[in-house]
Formats: structure tokens, sequence, C-alpha cells
């Protein structure tokens, strides 16, 4: 891993997310031999105020999550502005890895190198940056850049309707809603949805509101408008 960017000027916000108390102990033991973090448990985090909930990394212990990954990142993006987060958990593969990275983790550390460089790990992934190894990291690229040139495709041959619906799909609506919103038939969105997946040879919805593929498109309109 490259240095540490000096960055951080202040202590750092630090919220274990743990399947139970015994973990979140080791996790705030580990991190209290550091001056340059504050861990705060997530219940005494949830109650300070909005403003000062915000950059914080939450460190989250994916061995025994009780919910959905993804589903985990949602519920604290909610309670968080511009949070970012380093998954633990136990060896993975660079396939697991990269996975993670596509649904919206910052950085992955195994438990075996939590010791030695957890709170490195954590100050990395303020600073902007992805904690993982560079193998993992060139896989990543290559599947954002993989992204971004299914969207420049799709948007030389989709429809104005189709980009509309597009961007409803990525903000989550459903069909349902979406139908409501554009006054049109829930079977003709699901019409343009089915359009839309073929040009950006996609499989499901899932891969067209994944974090980084939002992005790659919000850039990349922003850029040609």
């Amino acid at each position: 891993m490259a240095d540490i960017p000096h960055t951080i000027s202040s202590r750092l916000l630090v919220c274990p997310v743990t399947k139970n108390c015994l973990a979140e102990a080791y996790l705030q033991s580990l991190l209290s031999k550091s001056r340059n973090v504050r861990p705060l448990h997530l219940k005494d985090y949830i109650r300070l105020s909005p403003s000062r909930r915000r950059n914080t990394v939450f460190v989250i212990d994916q061995c025994g999550l009780e919910v959905p990954f993804s589903e985990c990142l949602k519920q604290l993006n909610e309670i968080c502005l511009n949070p970012r987060f380093l998954v633990l958990d136990y060896e993975k593969s660079r396939e697991e890895v990269v996975r993670l990275l596509v649904i919206g983790a910052h950085g992955y550390i195994s438990h075996a190198d939590a010791p030695r460089a957890l709170v490195r790990a954590i100050l990395f992934v303020a600073a902007g940056h992805l904690w993982v190894s560079p193998e993992a990291l060139q896989d990543f690229l290559s599947q954002v850049g993989c992204v971004l040139r299914k969207d420049e495709r799709a948007r030389q041959s989709t429809t104005m309707r189709e980009g509309e619906i597009l961007e409803l799909v990525r903000r989550r609506l459903s069909n349902r809603e979406i139908a409501d919103l554009l006054q049109i038939r829930v079977s003709t969105v699901k019409f343009h949805l089915s359009n839309i997946l073929s040009k950006l040879q996609a499989n499901s919805r899932h891969e067209l509101t994944s974090p980084y593929a939002r992005r790659l498109w919000e850039t990349s309109s922003t850029r040609e408008s």
C-alpha cells in the first residue's frame, strides 16, 4: 500500500458495525490505540446531530452480518453524509473483494491483518482512496471501464423515454412508481426496461443501480452537457 495521505487534520469518527458486543469490543481496543481516530458505538453515533454525522468511516465486520451487505450500506448512507466503508472479514478472493467495491465499499482488510493495519486502512479510505490489493484494484478499474463503455454505447442508442426510465431506475423507483410518475402503463415501463438492459448488456436492475455505474453515468452526462 502507498503512504497514508496527510489530509486528516482532526480525530476521525470511526464506527464499528459488528454482529455482537465481543467483536465490537475487540475493534474498539484496536482503535483506542490511535490518537487519530475516535471510536464510537453505533447507538451513540445515531444520537449525534446530523451535522456531526458526516465523513465517518464505518468498519463493517462482515462475518455474521445479519442483513445483506448492500442493505447495510443503504442504511448507513441514510444516517451519514459522505460515509466511507471498510470491510473486515476472513480472507477473501480477489473476485470477492472486487464485488465489495462494486457494491459500494471503499476497502477490505482481513481479520489477520487487522491488528497491524486497521488504523492505517481507516485513514487511507478516509482520505478518499481504496484499501485493496493492487491486483483487486486493477480488476475493479477494468470493470469500471467496461461499465463506462456500456453507458457510452447506451447513450448513443437509447431514446429519450429510455433515458428517463433509466434515471428513475437508478433512483431505485419501482416499475409502478415509474409508471405513475411518467403517466404510462407498467407494461410500457417493463418494455423500455427490457430494451435498456439489452443495450447496456446488463443482466438485472441491480447492475443498473450499482453506485459506481450510476456515478459514471452522471459524470459522463455532465461532461457532455
